[in-house]
């Protein structure tokens, strides 16, 4: 069941506190039909996107998994590339200066620049042309592959990859005019001593541009040590989903910048979840160490952000989060993979691209902070329909319930906490919470099928009402529509009272409202009541010869004339608002008391108007 969650209108606050309030917890444990979770996300958006990636420390590659299958893991690499500062470079100049030269023979030498990612520092290698395809000349370094294996890698991108990753992600550029793309076959300088992260493969932007230490085509570099083997015999369908993967990054920066014209590519975190849903596709089968990632990194358990990229810190922690949020935007969107073009030729970029299709196929009402949280939602309770879950893909019940064990801490744009509940009683908000951080109290059958909630009750909404009051079940999201439009958003609380502000609504206005908490409830409808009294009519003055009151009052409003307790007249305030009340002659000093009601039957204020 979801907590209030605000919109995201307003700049990011990177970093917002949450406090839990102390011994209200059980301990983390397997899960049952009677388990209760508090789901704390903090849905701001970080974006940083007006700095350059950084520089890459390698140093930081220190052995992670304790815990895991292998101590050697591969990871990708973005080297730091500032778009702006190379955006006046004219990549068709690179065209230009290809046509002066014959293009590459087997058996052909090329001299390339490469990095020392342990250093970051460039220099040039020697490699030998040993395949050309259709789509990809295959490049070797030092003999590390011979014709043969080199054939082999080429012959899988030009009959595989391409017409994958083309087909779901989009096409390349083709700065150098021939149609291809470089593979770059060499040890990979990383800083690799035998254990821990390795680099597996790269792209980098500047390629695109005719710049210093570039290569000036489309190309990559892919790792043959340790990636294909750490003997002499190489194996190259290692790395089969390593080229699947940085093909989809240059897809991406040409997409994005070159084609669209964004003055950068997806962030990290959404560019890499691409790459690894282009592994997925090619292979055919979950990346099930992403799974494993996820299951044993503490990190995550902590409150690790889904946006914030950390380069320098547990970065498995972020491939993990992305590839995971990937598939489950897949698979809530009902699109299949065709989802991934749709977010490539989506207008804009980063979130809001993502929130565009979220809107399209999810939920026209559903923000992109929302659905973060819906997404750790499911990771808990992984129903088998609506929000919370992956649809029943086997794949994803291997997943871990991650409890927190805390009282408080700051959580990022994109973070997010699970905590245990000994029953929905315990569930509470607290007052000193961050703005952007939302409470979701998490019940119901884990790996079950949710149930629609109970629709929820309403009391009388008048035009003066500055809140919307009911009851529902404890801890459900409600929310409020109006002309198919959000509203508000609120929560019922422990008991299932809810009280969601919203703004005054004129009278005879219609509302909707549901309860949610991965499947919508019924929807009431409500009708705004005139509850405002009319304003106190006015009235001329009054003399002993007069045989009418006359005045001003809301229009179609009754208005009413008394001598003490005794009505003696009334009339109907016409569509400008006048009216006239008959009377008969009154004495000198009589007092009439003049009010009016309109027809909700609000009563104003009396006007005392003394006889002349």
């Amino acid at each position: 069941m979801r907590m209030f969650r605000q919109a995201l209108s307003l700049p990011i606050i990177l970093s917002l506190l949450f406090i839990l309030p102390a011994g209200v917890f059980g301990a983390g444990g397997s899960a049952s039909a009677q388990d209760y979770y508090k789901l704390v996300s903090n849905e701001s958006v970080s974006s940083l996107l007006t700095e350059p990636t950084g520089t890459f420390k390698i140093a930081n590659l220190a052995p992670l998994r304790q815990k895991f299958k292998s101590s050697v893991y591969r990871i990708d690499y973005q080297k730091p590339f500032d778009l702006l500062k190379y955006l006046s470079l004219r990549k068709y100049s690179i065209r230009m200066e290809m046509k002066k030269t014959r293009p590459p023979r087997v058996g052909d030498t090329k001299k390339f620049w490469v990095s020392n990612l342990a250093s970051n520092k460039d220099y040039q290698v020697s490699a030998k042309l040993l395949y050309s395809g259709p789509h990809a000349d295959v490049w070797v370094y030092n003999n590390q592959l011979n014709g043969a294996q080199a054939a082999q890698l080429g012959k899988e991108f030009d009959n595989r990859i391409y017409a994958l990753d083309t087909r779901y992600f989009g096409m390349p550029s083709d700065v150098d005019g021939n149609g291809k793309v470089n593979i770059l076959c060499y040890d990979i300088q990383d800083g690799f001593d035998g254990s821990g992260g390795y680099v597996a493969g790269y792209f980098y932007p500047l390629d695109l541009f005719d710049a210093d230490t570039s290569n000036k085509s489309e190309i990559f570099y892919i790792d043959t040590y340790p990636l294909m083997g750490t003997g002499t015999s190489k194996n190259v369908t290692e790395a089969y989903s390593t080229l699947a993967h940085e093909f989809q990054h240059m897809i991406s920066f040409n997409q994005k910048v070159f084609i669209q014209h964004h003055w950068d590519t997806f962030d990290t975190w959404i560019d890499e979840g691409m790459s690894m849903a282009a592994e997925q596709i090619y292979t055919g089968k979950p990346l099930s160490d992403r799974i494993d990632d996820y299951n044993n990194d503490a990190s995550i358990t902590n409150g690790h952000s889904l946006l914030y990229w950390d380069d320098s810190g547990d970065v498995l922690a972020n491939y993990s989060l992305s590839y995971l949020f990937m598939e489950y935007l897949k698979i809530q969107c009902g699109q299949g993979d065709a989802i991934f073009k749709k977010i490539m030729d989506d207008p804009n970029t980063n979130e809001k691209a993502i929130q565009d299709v979220i809107q399209k196929y999810i939920d026209p009402n559903l923000t992109f902070g929302q659905f973060m949280t819906d997404f750790r939602a499911a990771l808990v309770l992984k129903q088998t329909n609506g929000l919370y879950g992956f649809k029943g893909n086997a794949a994803f019940k291997p997943l871990r319930i991650k409890t927190y064990n805390g009282s408080s801490l700051k959580l990022k744009g994109g973070g997010a906490v699970v905590k245990k509940l000994s029953s929905a009683s315990r569930f509470s908000v607290p007052s000193g919470k961050g703005r952007d951080v939302t409470y979701t109290l998490l019940s119901g059958s884990i790996g079950g099928k949710a149930q629609q909630p109970k629709t929820p009750k309403v009391w009388t909404v008048g035009d003066n009402s500055t809140s919307i009051s009911g009851s529902a079940d404890p801890g459900i999201e409600v929310a409020i529509m109006k002309n198919g439009k959000i509203l508000a958003r609120g929560t019922a609380d422990g008991k299932g009272l809810f009280k969601v502000p919203v703004p005054k609504q004129k009278a005879g206005t219609v509302l909707y409202v549901y309860t949610e908490d991965g499947l919508k409830s019924s929807k009431v409808k409500v009708t705004v009541k005139d509850k405002t009294a009319p304003g106190m009519p006015t009235a001329g003055n009054v003399t002993t010869k007069s045989t009418h009151v006359a005045g001003k009052a809301e229009k179609s409003a009754v208005v009413y004339v008394y001598r003490g307790s005794k009505q003696i007249g009334k009339a109907t305030a016409n569509a400008k608002g006048a009216y006239s009340v008959r009377i008969s002659k009154q004495k000198k000093g009589t007092k009439l008391s003049i009010f009016a009601k309109d027809r909700a039957g609000n009563k104003s204020k009396t006007r005392m108007v003394t006889v002349r």
